[in-house]
């Protein structure tokens, strides 16, 4: 059933929006919001741009309870990484890292490929017992107080399997 529902006894309406908006002269209120540079830039340091995000797989479910049959689609959290960032770290596929940020570490398993750009490195927040979370920087949208998820500066590490 479409959102929204006007009334219980209404199916829901297709298009949001269709003739006005909902505004005191129904028309669109648009404005851009100025550019901000990100909280935190990759440095010497930690010199990869983290993004977080979500895989197809795992998109809005099993965050909870992970009993869904998510599980037999995509089963283990992972670190995507081009191949010459994991030549600078030494890794390969299915190799262990540990990912460190300024406010936290995660543990991952390598996965190389070229769908990243240069610099940057990608997983998913819907495994909690990696630590993804904890790389998140203290710095938010000015708007919205939602964490940059992708823009935190790390460094990688490689990981003995038994570490």
């Amino acid at each position: 059933m479409p959102w929204p529902c006007p009334a219980p006894d209404r199916p829901g309406e297709r298009t949001l929006y269709a003739d006005e908006f909902a505004t005191p002269d129904g028309r669109a209120h648009l404005s851009a919001a100025p550019y901000l540079p990100p909280g935190e830039e990759p440095d010497q340091d930690y010199p990869l741009v983290h993004v977080t995000g979500r895989r197809w797989a795992h998109h809005n479910s099993g965050s909870m309870t992970r009993r869904g049959g998510n599980l037999l689609l995509d089963a283990s959290d992972r670190l995507d990484l081009r191949p010459e960032g994991a030549a600078r770290y030494g890794l390969r596929d299915d190799t262990p890292v540990t990912v460190e940020s300024r406010n936290g570490q995660a543990r991952l398993v390598a996965r190389v490929g070229t769908e990243l750009a240069p610099g940057q490195v990608f997983c998913a927040f819907h495994f909690p017992a990696s630590g993804v979370n904890s790389l998140t920087s203290e710095h938010a949208d000015t708007v919205t107080s939602c964490p940059e998820y992708e823009v935190t500066a790390v460094r990688l590490r490689p990981t003995a399997f038994d570490d």
